[in-house]
């Protein structure tokens, strides 16, 4: 069986340092490539980082060549601080990207949105998640993969208080989160990118959106 590359963006995030880990383990891959701006020091034999200016993509357009891409870069309004900030690196990265992967033939796309994302929400988190969604299906790629997780759980890089603050909520009651109300269950990291493996080797055709409950309860075998 032929072996697989894999592109990942993201790879220092909070799911993306736990997918490289899993894609570099797996042996359905045999490369690996981090794209980024920085990364911490990570020695593999399947492993290639890159670094890119993403506000000059053009440049990089050969690099951007592989199997499966995943795109797993996201911010914070609290961070960005200003919307045009935000939909920079939420929207434009994201969108620019996926037209280079798509028209240097990836052929499987994996990126991280949100629960609740709709193009026609109030929010405006919530607007530019589904904006994305809405401009990747009309990008045209053999094989979408669309996760919408609710808050992720985990040790990120920077500290964000109020996310920090509905964690330790989270933590606290998520066993009792069954059923239907696993729809709004916090989603631990290494989950997320434990299925996001998962579906990019089962590689189904098509655009396939993953509700919060169905990264929950999808079947995660040993890869």
């Amino acid at each position: 069986m032929k072996k697989k590359h894999a592109i990942i963006l993201g790879a220092n995030g909070l799911v993306g340092s736990q997918l490289l880990h899993l894609l570099l383990k797996s042996d359905q891959y045999d490369k690996v490539t981090a794209i980024g701006r920085r990364f911490e020091v990570i020695e593999h034999p399947k492993l290639e980082i890159l670094f890119i200016d993403f506000k000059d993509l053009h440049k990089s357009w050969d690099k951007f060549r592989c199997d499966d891409m995943f795109y797993c870069i996201g911010t914070t309004m609290a961070i960005a601080k200003k919307k045009s900030v935000f939909k920079n690196v939420e929207y434009d990265y994201c969108v620019n990207i996926a037209k280079i992967a798509h028209h240097n033939r990836v052929k499987q796309f994996l990126v991280i949105s949100a629960k609740g994302a709709n193009a026609n929400s109030r929010i405006f988190y919530n607007k530019i998640k589904g904006e994305i969604e809405d401009t990747l299906v009309s990008i045209g790629f053999e094989s979408l993969q669309i996760f919408r997780p609710a808050l992720l759980l985990g040790k990120r890089e920077e500290y964000r208080f109020l996310e920090s603050v509905a964690q330790s909520f989270f933590k606290i009651i998520n066993f009792a989160l069954i059923g239907f109300l696993k729809s709004i269950k916090a989603m631990p990291a290494k989950k997320l990118a434990e299925v996001m493996l998962q579906v990019a080797i089962e590689n189904p055709e098509g655009v396939n959106v993953y509700s919060n409950k169905q990264i929950h309860d999808y079947n995660v075998s040993s890869n």
